[in-house]
């Protein structure tokens, strides 16, 4: 067991780098040290591929439920279930990954992935399609990605080395919001022009990709194990980890708050395209792709910025500016307006989210990866449920604007409070160790 006793919180561990193969030379390569590794990149492209299915799908299945149901609620129900067990499950799935192969694991997920969306399409395609099945079909999703998620975040660490770690997520955050961008362009103007059925289609090609990839990368095996605990006694590992570690324990904080109450875009964009700003599939599409280009260009700004001494200012700030976004795009009743706030809320929210990412895996050991991104993956979409029910039941009774305002509110009180109580520790620690001096 990690001995908290040792653990530096402002400094990371030294990491033992088990990538293969070593960067390349040349201007990619100083430029975006990650894509010098021949596995990063192999898994990098296979990613971009199924992402962008994967929102492709995400645009068609909100709109299958509005068609199937016409409630909010039951809107934010669907992704309530695919998120529970994220929050039931992410904890054994992150000590899952510790003991196997990264690689195969996340092989097993995608492969399952692909066959769940190939089914929603001829459900979809023979018109047979029920809402209690796209609840099915959600929470099965929901449980896979519940060792798919701190099974894809432990496997970067193994393709880069730690100096590239940054660039690494910064680009993977990128090819995830591009894939925002892209996938509900394509996927709303789908929606318009040929229906609902070839979305889902395109998204279970699309994992093709990855898998192929993932063949292509050498399997290692899992890090060398101490002792025989069970499960549950690492997961407890994991969790003393955290708790003991105060750099870790309040970024985790400020992700499961910004989780539970300002992350419920998904839930509630369809209800402003359709009943605020009235702009229809394709509207809702270029909202969320407006979205995905703010990230997009948060994303190639950390990838080509890399720079890990401005991590706390990027959090905090990142987190307090995506609230006042949200808080402005649920006042906003012009569309061009609320295209621009999207683009703010995103840019914002992918600057404060993947610097937490990266900040939380470059303190953690290597042994503990898993588990410690079980506990980030838990907090940043395992509390997605109780978002949900939050976000669907407000925006039924009071309306989508109040519920996004609502959210906003409150994870920006949050994080304001948490900054500054963290900033008088840093004083009071400053102080006391000069005296002491």
């Amino acid at each position: 067991m990690a001995n908290p006793e040792r653990l530096v919180p402002d400094s990371g561990p030294d990491q033992v780098n088990d990538a293969e193969a070593l960067p390349s030379t040349g201007a990619i390569a100083g430029a975006l040290p990650a894509l010098g590794y021949r596995d990063f990149r192999i898994f990098w492209f296979g990613q971009l591929i199924s992402l962008t299915g994967t929102w492709i799908q995400s645009v068609a299945q909100q709109w299958l439920v509005l068609q199937l149901t016409g409630s909010a609620f039951k809107l934010g129900l669907v992704t309530a279930v695919q998120f529970t067990p994220m929050l039931l499950l992410a904890l054994i799935g992150g000590a899952v990954v510790d003991r196997v192969s990264k690689r195969n694991l996340i092989l097993l997920t995608q492969v399952i992935a692909g066959l769940l969306a190939l089914l929603l399409g001829v459900l979809v395609g023979t018109g047979t399609v029920q809402y209690w099945q796209v609840l099915v079909i959600a929470a099965v999703l929901g449980t896979v990605n519940a060792f798919y998620v701190p099974a894809r975040q432990a496997f970067v660490p193994q393709l880069v080395d730690r100096d590239a770690l940054l660039n690494a997520v910064a680009l993977n955050s990128a090819i995830f919001n591009g894939a925002r961008v892209v996938g509900p362009a394509i996927g709303g103007l789908l929606i318009a022009s040929l229906g609902l059925t070839l979305n889902f289609y395109l998204n279970a090609a699309s994992y093709v990709a990855v898998i192929v990839g993932l063949l292509l990368i050498p399997s290692r095996p899992a890090a060398p194990r101490q002792d025989e605990r069970n499960l549950v006694q690492n997961v407890g590992e994991g969790l003393q980890y955290v708790w003991s570690t105060p750099v870790v324990f309040t970024i985790l904080a400020l992700i499961g708050v910004a989780s539970l109450f300002g992350l419920n875009l998904t839930v509630l964009l369809p209800l402003f395209a359709r009943s605020v700003l009235h702009v229809g599939s394709t509207g809702y599409g270029a909202l969320m792709a407006s979205w995905g280009a703010g990230s997009l260009c948060a994303a190639i700004l950390l990838a080509f910025l890399n720079r890990k001494d401005l991590s706390r200012v990027m959090i905090y700030a990142g987190a307090i500016i995506f609230c006042l976004g949200e808080i402005a795009f649920g006042l906003s009743r012009l569309y061009g307006l609320s295209l621009g706030l999207m683009v703010i809320v995103g840019f914002f929210l992918t600057l404060f989210t993947t610097t937490a990412n990266t900040r939380v895996l470059s303190l953690t050991p290597d042994a503990l990866q898993g588990r410690v991104m079980s506990v980030y993956s838990l907090l940043f979409l395992g509390v997605t449920p109780f978002g949900s029910f939050f976000a669907g039941f407000l925006a039924e009774r009071y309306g989508a604007p109040a519920a996004m305002i609502a959210g906003a509110v409150i994870t920006l009180a949050f994080t304001v409070i948490t900054f500054g109580i963290r900033r008088a520790q840093r004083t009071a620690a400053a102080a006391a160790a000069h005296t002491q001096s």
